[in-house]
């Protein structure tokens, strides 16, 4: 049995409020990444569409930098990881971590951390590192469909199952 992260999407959660529409989008992220990522070759990893571009290897480490400044921010404790042999497997975790936290954060927890310990305003982390990871795990998905080996079939981003 897998047991990486974000196989599958966790239900949703049942109540509108802003720490569960901002987790829900984490593990959005996470299922996505980890469907993105999931069984690369060795040659995929260095693969970039052009000499300018970073490899799909190099995209993940971003995307773990972007997971792990926003884990941060949000006020998560981490240890600075730079193996990339553990890349994928670190990410997800940070993700998973992240979105418990604000699971268990009430809104007030919430604006409060917000107002007190990020340096920038809540917005630029949405517009910021969130949308950008999310742009970097569309790249690998096609990036990796251009080296020969697309995304396996069966992921459903809208429903967050793996069939």
């Amino acid at each position: 049995m897998n047991t990486l992260l974000y196989f599958s999407l966790p239900p949703a959660p049942k109540e509108v409020s802003t720490t569960n529409v901002l987790s829900r989008m984490i593990d959005g992220l996470g299922f996505r990444y980890r469907w993105a990522t999931e069984d690369l070759t060795e040659d995929n990893m260095f693969f970039r569409p052009v000499e300018s571009s970073m490899s799909i290897q190099e995209v993940m480490i971003h995307v773990y930098d972007l997971a792990y400044s926003t884990n941060r921010v949000f006020g998560g404790i981490v240890t600075k990881d730079n193996g990339p042999e553990a890349i994928r497997e670190r990410t997800l975790q940070l993700y998973a971590t992240l979105s418990q936290r604000l699971k268990d954060m009430d809104d007030e927890e919430f604006h409060n951390l917000v107002k007190t310990e990020a340096p920038y305003p809540f917005w630029y982390w949405l517009n910021g590192p969130i949308a950008d990871a999310l742009t970097h795990v569309g790249q690998i998905t096609s990036w990796r469909r251009m080296a020969g080996n697309p995304q396996p079939s069966g992921v459903d981003v809208f429903r967050g199952i793996k069939s």
